[in-house]
């Protein structure tokens, strides 16, 4: 079952990205400076369209692409990274910097885990 905190439940669950989690740990800082950096290059794109520079436009739409592309891709990459790392540990979320199983259950008797508190 879904919210079940035995282990026969928690086996047949996937594993899920917990919130937080793209904030929590410092790898994901390329991939969110690359998106940034894309938003500050469609606004340039943005601009130079509006002035007339054709030239200037197809560059920037060219690197604002790329950005975008490559933010996105070190993001899912990293996600990916982190489902591994979940996935060998046997947790369903974790909190960063910990590798021991945490549990997010409101069942009577579960206390909060020490990474939390």
């Amino acid at each position: 079952m879904f919210g079940s905190t035995t282990s026969e439940g928690r086996e047949n669950r996937p594993w899920h990205a917990q919130a937080g989690d793209l904030l929590g740990d410092n790898y994901n800082v390329p991939g969110l400076i690359l998106c940034a950096l894309g938003i500050v290059a469609l606004a340039c794109t943005l601009t130079a369209a509006g002035y007339g520079f054709d030239d200037w436009t197809q560059t920037g739409a060219i690197i604002t692409a790329a950005l975008w592309i490559l933010g996105i891709g070190a993001l899912v990459v990293e996600h990916r990274r982190e489902e591994v790392i979940e996935l060998k540990y046997g947790r369903l979320g974790h909190a960063p910097g910990h590798r021991r199983p945490v549990r997010y259950s409101m069942e009577p008797g579960d206390t909060a885990p020490e990474a939390l508190t």
